[in-house]
């Protein structure tokens, strides 16, 4: 059992919960809104849209601009995208820093991610700002921190963007009034299916993958723990 991955999802877990207002985690709450907003940019270019903006301000909140052909399918892909984007990005990263010791590479996406959105998508200072920013900073991580410390940044992003989505789907969705103007809002105007309806769908996924990821994560420590044992074996 490794206790220092256990304990940085704990610290991270811990971190999301209880210094949920703290300013010293304002910048990780922009970068989930980022992939937020660019979970909607990939889903817009997948249904053969084509993506003019996307805009992040101080208040944590997005903006993806972007045009596609409005068919039934297409809008749910696209505004199901962000929500559901920031989860199964949370816990894809998840389960590859826990079971790859990959923490460098996974930063070195990251910041080869945002470089590729403040590239063709950011278009405000602030945007603009916040990603290059972000992307320096995972870069130098990726680069600099020692193997087993990149992996514990890993693991403790990963898990705070699946709480950051749960928690935005909490915060957004379950409540009538900020629900007006959210992506589930926007949805139900454009399907006729009730917006708590997308936000009892939505929240049930990202717990679903959340789940998912902590079990996958726990299987690769369990089947890795056995190979070794197997090693040492004496035969």
């Amino acid at each position: 059992m490794d206790f220092k991955k256990i304990g940085t999802i704990v610290l991270a877990a811990a971190v999301g919960i209880v210094g949920w207002d703290s300013k010293v985690i304002y910048p990780l709450k922009l970068l989930v809104v980022l992939f937020h907003e660019s979970g909607h940019a990939i889903a817009a270019k997948l249904v053969g849209g084509t993506i003019e903006s996307i805009t992040i301000d101080s208040l944590e909140g997005g903006l993806c601009t972007s045009r596609y052909e409005p068919t039934f399918f297409h809008n749910m892909i696209v505004s199901s995208a962000g929500y559901l984007g920031s989860a199964v990005s949370g816990a894809l990263l998840l389960i590859l820093a826990m079971r790859f010791r990959a923490g460098r590479w996974i930063l070195g996406a990251l910041a080869a991610g945002l470089l590729f959105v403040l590239a063709f998508w950011a278009r405000s200072p602030f945007t603009i700002g916040v990603t290059l920013g972000m992307a320096i900073a995972l870069g130098l991580a990726a680069k600099y921190l020692p193997p087993e410390l990149a992996q514990l940044t890993s693991i403790f992003i990963a898990v705070f963007t699946l709480l950051y989505a749960l928690f935005d789907l909490r915060d957004d969705l379950w409540s009538a009034e900020r629900r007006a103007g959210t992506d589930a809002a926007i949805l139900a105007s454009q399907t006729y299916i009730p917006s708590i309806v997308w936000a009892v769908l939505w929240s049930a996924v990202a717990v679903a993958l959340l789940g998912l990821a902590l079990w996958l994560s726990a299987k690769g420590r369990r089947s890795g723990e056995k190979a070794a044992a197997a090693k040492l074996k004496p035969t």
